[in-house]
């Protein structure tokens, strides 16, 4: 009879407390729901958006750890590592449980899309929103590029005029394209869509954002936006 308790017990035990632990990772409360961008130089960070993840989940690419991990909502923002090149597996581990994504480590940044900032940009709220989104504003990291955004002066409704447009003084991909969307400045949410879709291999770029705090590289503009593309997972930062 001793020896039967001894058996139960254990089993007991493992019946209870080790299913909760596999359940993590079976039941959809960890792994990775999207890579943001999925493709990126060396040096360059991404957001992985996943569940269950936390700062002492490991990150690799390959069998390469990440350069940096940091915590943020919803995921966490790493950094690409040196050593690594064309498409690669960037799995996240946490004990026992682990997943994984393709990624591609490009050569140089693409060709194709804004120059966006080197490292993910957490917005913070701004002191005070432009009461009104109408006016030139100028790619913080390309100064050549430009989106200019029109809503009637005497009668604005929120939604863009068909004469907003992106400019670009050197690139023809990003110059000249038709620009519409809605902006609400109460509830400071944007909306734009960019078609590049004339151009070679071009687009309609689809962007969602807000206002944020102005960013140290110019800390006394008038405002400062931050987009982050649908298509590309990749940042858009405007200011004036």
């Amino acid at each position: 009879m001793k020896n039967i308790h001894r058996v139960l017990v254990p089993l007991l035990f493992a019946a209870i407390f080790l299913p909760s632990c596999k359940d993590k990772c079976d039941v959809g409360d960890f792994g990775i729901t999207s890579l943001q961008p999925a493709a990126n130089p060396v040096g360059y960070e991404i957001f992985i958006e996943a569940k269950g993840v936390s700062a002492s989940t490991k990150v690799r690419f390959d069998n390469v750890e990440a350069a940096s991990v940091k915590t943020a909502e919803g995921g966490l923002i790493v950094k690409v590592p040196s050593g690594i090149a064309g498409t690669v597996s960037l799995s996240i581990e946490d004990g026992e449980c682990n997943d994984s994504k393709s990624f591609d480590v490009l050569g140089a940044y693409p060709g194709n899309v804004p120059v966006g900032p080197t490292t993910i940009i957490i917005p913070q709220a701004p002191t005070s929103i432009p009461s009104g989104i109408t006016n030139a504003w100028r790619n913080i990291f390309d100064s050549n590029h430009t989106v200019f955004f029109q809503d009637d002066f005497s009668n604005p409704d929120g939604i863009l005029d068909i004469t907003s447009t992106e400019y670009h003084t050197t690139d023809p991909y990003f110059n000249e394209n038709l620009v519409s969307g809605t902006y609400d400045t109460l509830a400071n949410k944007i909306f734009v869509i960019i078609n590049r879709s004339a151009k070679t291999d071009g687009y309609k770029d689809t962007l969602t954002g807000k206002f944020i705090q102005n960013l140290p590289q110019q800390p006394n503009t008038q405002g400062t936006i931050l987009l982050t593309s649908k298509r590309t997972g990749r940042q858009l930062v405007l200011f004036f």
